[in-house]
């Protein structure tokens, strides 16, 4: 086992476990981020029985959205958007992208350093990782980077989930 993949495997299992069914489930998720960060320029936090959603407006021009399931399969997904037209850049360009997104984000407190363990698996795996495609990094830990192009916006899409 890598020297990264058990802090990750904590922060998936911190987030939730495995429970029976949606009505009962024995987690809730928790907020990643809050006001008052450094870069946080607009921050919300909405939570529903096991999903929540994060919005935080960032000093660099990106619009960052979190929603989080933590019932019966745990899964984070972060939509970082930006204004622009970024069809023509290269698969690569949007995986080291992820990387770099997450190490940004862990440099915010103490709380969000765990993003730096996601942002090595990304980093390790990048060479065999495909846009939108789920990739294994340990088992039931699963990893998908994709993107959403327009002429108006470009979003970058990271989904972290267990099963």
């Amino acid at each position: 086992m890598n020297n990264y993949l058990p802090g990750v495997l904590s922060a998936l299992i911190l987030l939730a476990s495995s429970c029976g069914n949606e009505k009962n489930c024995k987690y809730k998720p928790s907020p990643i981020f809050e006001a008052g960060l450094p870069h946080v320029v607009r921050y919300n936090y909405e939570q529903k029985g096991s999903q929540s959603l994060e919005s935080l407006e960032l000093d660099t021009n990106v619009l960052l959205e979190i929603s989080q399931d933590v019932c019966e399969n745990t899964q984070q997904e972060y939509r970082f958007t930006v204004p622009g037209n970024f069809s023509k850049f290269a698969d690569s360009l949007w995986l080291k992208e992820a990387s770099r997104q997450l190490v940004f984000l862990s440099s915010f407190s103490p709380k969000q350093s765990a993003l730096k363990a996601w942002a090595d698996v990304i980093e390790m795996r990048r060479s065999q990782m495909r846009l939108g495609e789920d990739r294994e990094v340990e088992p039931g830990v699963f990893v998908r980077v994709d993107r959403i192009v327009s002429p108006e916006q470009s979003t970058l899409v990271l989904v972290f989930s267990q099963k």
